[in-house]
């Protein structure tokens, strides 16, 4: 289920707190996605895609990249809008960054710290 009171977006990063689906935030280990758009509500179930260990995945980064956001690097952060990759955060990071599109300011990661709780 999700907290209460809280929306969702499509692909954005999510953990569990008090056995409910929340947003990730920034230096948060993270459990998995949001597989839908959900409405702030009251006691609804969230769509998710759990982060599995080996499974990549695609995602925009945000920020003016810091000169260790490269590949191979294994601290990438998720964003404040849970929808992207924080380029100029690689302290502390829950991503391993597996490829780097500059063209398109995408990126293949690897969820490398999960949390379940």
């Amino acid at each position: 289920m999700a907290t209460n009171s809280e929306a969702f977006a499509k692909g954005e990063a999510v953990k569990l707190a008090s056995g409910r689906w929340t947003k990730a935030t920034n230096g948060a280990a993270i459990a998995g996605f949001a597989m839908q758009n959900l409405a702030a509500g009251t006691n609804q179930f969230l769509d998710v895609h759990l982060a599995r260990e080996g499974d990549w995945f695609e995602a925009p980064y945000t920020g003016t990249p810091d000169v260790a956001f490269i590949v191979g690097c294994e601290v990438a952060d998720v964003a404040a809008d849970g929808l992207s990759v924080l380029a100029s955060d690689v302290t502390g990071g829950m991503f391993s960054v597996l490829e780097i599109n500059t063209n398109k300011a995408t990126c293949k990661v690897k969820v490398k710290k999960r949390v379940f709780s």
